[in-house]
């Protein structure tokens, strides 16, 4: 008996030390994993300092400052504790979430401190007058800002924007830095059209932009207040050059084309039509009209290439002095030559950043191209603008980027002593494949972002890029160059003939790819748990080296995948009572066609539903579950666990008493009685002004519902944000 305690002692003591065993095992590889990947460990710096922002941002309401700012000195003299303890592991861990504290403190700091007035209602100023700050062209007129505002007596009590954006009438437009007064109709800043839509009114918040409209009257010049500053007259002078040489390359090259190449080098794609901007935009081609780091890389690339040949021409140069550096200096200057004279907008500004630490990593003889450029370049970039963090713009070029450099630092494709053995066919095949490889890693990276925030995906990029980008490359932005170059001169017609022959090419194939079978796919946004899955597991796969990076798979997979969770609207109801949609068969009808086509084109975008039509064609088919009469109209539809469900679309308020008996959801066109729709769901044009636009689902055990102003929370930039904001004040 006592040996069997003894063997039944040493089996259980053997499992003890088997599973101690195991515990260490695993602990040990992953100390070792970790001390392998050392010099990654910095690279997710920036990566919680963006976690920090994308946690403020998708907070219901805005947190206190003060409270951060306490949180943060604590949690930095606890991490400076850790360290002077000897406690590097946890010291780290403390690192990465101080940053994400950071990001989330930074966030509200900058929210604050671009605080500017917001327009309260809309409404006509008919003696308004300010400062043109900038102006945009269009075929059907121009579109300026103006700063320094006087709303005049209309104006008297309410709060003056700094920044208001007017749409003016079709014929002349005023010159930057003019003094303008007209008649125009103000409004704040529009909000989604969809929950979970793109928000203006929180970019508008921090480009302090505080009203936008459209003029009433022709616009007259009026005398200024003071005269500019030197930082005024230098902006003047930049936005006067970027008008004027857009206005000569449209002269010089007339039609689609001019407008093509005024968008590639100096931003503006006014000129170019709407049926243009589609074609490229099916075909995966339409990151050849937005200025980013492909443009910004084309003129450094361009002007390196043809500084250090030149220099090379001077034997004792090319052998004694550094031609490549003089080069990439030459290079730097151009790069920020073209950022003024494309706008420097915030992605140009991120592009260049990009592209002017390579040129400087050559000129310090460092590597061009690592992960470290880009984790540093990506915190400059949220530093300067923390907001740009969650817009489809740095989520697109970040992700190209990062995949771009991840798969070439893991595989060296060619480079070494073997490229001048090559013969120039080789080359030319190495070249061609370099792009097909390049075009699938950014197109794979970017198309989940592309997807949540535009609903579309182009099947054929692939092929688009693959004859479109070299044409851009070594024929029509060489050609732009030089028409810059010679302009002064008056010689510009030349090189831009030219340069049309390649936009002709590039347009073509456009159209070809875009009108091909299946050219576009749509398909409804990722969740918000499905985006933080893609993007962390992107970052996990792309910044580590060893194997376990392959660990961030499974998550990017999941977040593809959390689409089919969504549930398929039933019904959207506008923010006004004379635009609805209804979900049937797999398309959207709507009330009507004709109204509100921005936020029909988002119901579409966000759905990823075909437009049906109207409701008219609706009650055309032969089992239409829609049924109108003069008082209003009724849906009746069966739900997915068999239950009936009524919507009524309510015109008349004779029928409000009726409807909200009989009907789940009554949309009302007046704020009933208190004694009248008490038991069903009835949603007054109160309701709609304060809550935006309402979405319903199917779901148990009752109708699901959710709103624009839900989506976005109690912000500064919310209509509730602001109101609240207005009462402190």
């Amino acid at each position: 008996m006592n040996s069997g305690h003894f063997k039944g002692q040493n089996a259980a003591s053997f499992m003890r030390r088997d599973n101690t065993f195991s515990a260490r095992f695993w602990q040990n590889a992953l100390a070792a994993t970790l001390a392998g990947e050392r010099d990654r460990w910095a690279l997710w710096c920036p990566v919680f300092f963006g976690i920090g922002i994308a946690a403020y941002f998708s907070l219901p309401i805005e947190p206190p400052l003060l409270p951060l700012v306490f949180c943060g000195v604590l949690a930095g003299l606890i991490t400076g504790v850790a360290h002077w303890m000897g406690a590097p592991r946890l010291s780290g861990i403390l690192i990465l979430l101080l940053f994400a504290l950071f990001g989330l403190t930074y966030s509200v700091w900058k929210t604050h401190w671009v605080a500017a007035p917001v327009l309260e209602r809309a409404q006509v100023y008919p003696g308004m007058s300010g400062r043109v700050a900038a102006v945009e062209t269009f075929p059907d007129g121009a579109r300026i800002r103006l700063k320094d505002l006087d709303f005049g007596w209309r104006g008297r009590g309410d709060p003056v924007p700094e920044v208001v954006r007017i749409k003016l009438r079709a014929g002349a437009y005023p010159g930057i830095g003019d003094r303008v007064r007209l008649m125009a109709r103000l409004s704040p800043p529009p909000r989604p059209s969809y929950p979970g839509a793109y928000d203006f009114a929180r970019v508008a918040w921090f480009d302090r932009l505080g009203a936008v409209g459209f003029s009433l009257s022709d616009w007259e010049k009026v005398p200024r207040l003071s005269e500019p500053d030197l930082w005024e007259t230098a902006h003047i002078a930049i936005q006067q050059t970027r008008m004027d040489v857009s206005a000569a390359l449209q002269a010089a090259l007339p039609g689609i084309r001019g407008g093509v190449m005024a968008a590639l080098l100096t931003g503006d794609r006014a000129a170019v039509p709407e049926p243009i901007l589609e074609d490229l935009r099916q075909s995966g081609l339409a990151h050849l009209l937005a200025i980013s780091g492909l443009h910004i890389g084309m003129i450094a690339l361009i002007v390196f290439v043809t500084l250090r040949f030149l220099l090379a021409l001077r034997e004792s140069w090319a052998r004694d002095r550094p031609i490549k550096k003089w080069a990439a200096f030459g290079a730097l200057i151009a790069s920020f030559g073209y950022l003024l004279l494309s706008g420097a907008t915030v992605p140009t500004q991120r592009a260049f950043l990009m592209t002017g630490l390579v040129l400087v990593a050559v000129l310090t003889d460092r590597q061009a191209i690592s992960m470290r450029l880009v984790a540093f370049a990506a915190m400059v970039v949220l530093l300067i603008a923390p907001e740009g963090l969650i817009g489809p713009s740095f989520q697109l070029s970040f992700a190209a980027v990062i995949a771009l450099v991840a798969v070439y630092e893991s595989y060296r494709f060619g480079g070494g002593k073997q490229d001048g053995a090559r013969g120039w066919s080789r080359k030319a095949a190495f070249y061609m494949a370099a792009v097909c490889l390049t075009t699938v890693i950014a197109g794979a990276a970017t198309a989940p972002f592309a997807i949540h925030h535009f609903g579309r995906i182009a099947h054929y990029s692939v092929l688009a890029n693959l004859v479109a980008v070299p044409i851009v490359t070594f024929w029509v932005m060489p050609m732009g160059l030089l028409s810059l170059l010679v302009m002064p001169f008056g010689l510009e017609a030349w090189p831009l003939s030219a340069a049309g022959w390649g936009i002709d090419a590039v347009l073509t194939i456009a159209h070809w790819v875009a009108t091909l079978p299946g050219a576009t796919g749509h398909l409804p946004p990722m969740t918000g748990w499905g985006l933080i899955c893609v993007t962390l597991g992107g970052l996990w796969a792309a910044i580590w080296r060893h194997r376990w990076r392959y660990l961030g798979a499974p998550f990017v997979i999941a977040g593809l995948a959390s689409p089919l969770s969504q549930p398929t609207p039933l019904v959207l109801f506008h923010e006004t009572t004379d635009q609805a949609a209804i979900i049937w068969q797999g398309k959207l009808w709507v009330q009507s066609t004709r109204r509100d086509k921005f936020t029909l084109s988002v119901w579409q975008e966000k759905t990823a539903l075909p437009l049906g039509g109207d409701w008219q064609d609706l009650m055309a088919l032969r089992e239409t579950p829609l049924h109108c009469d003069p008082l209003g109209c009724s849906l009746n539809i069966t739900l997915s666990d068999g239950r009936a469900g009524v919507f009524a679309f309510t015109q008349d308020p004779r029928a409000v008493a009726e409807d909200c008996l009989q009907a789940d959801v009554t949309r009302l066109p007046i704020v009933p009685h208190p004694s009248l729709c008490r038991e069903r769901a009835a949603i007054t044009p109160a309701d709609l002004y304060r809550d935006g636009v309402h979405v319903f689902y199917d779901s148990k055990p009752a109708l699901g519902v959710e709103t624009v102003e839900a989506a976005r929370g109690h912000r500064p930039w919310t209509k509730s944000g602001l109101t609240s904001q207005r009462s402190v004040d």
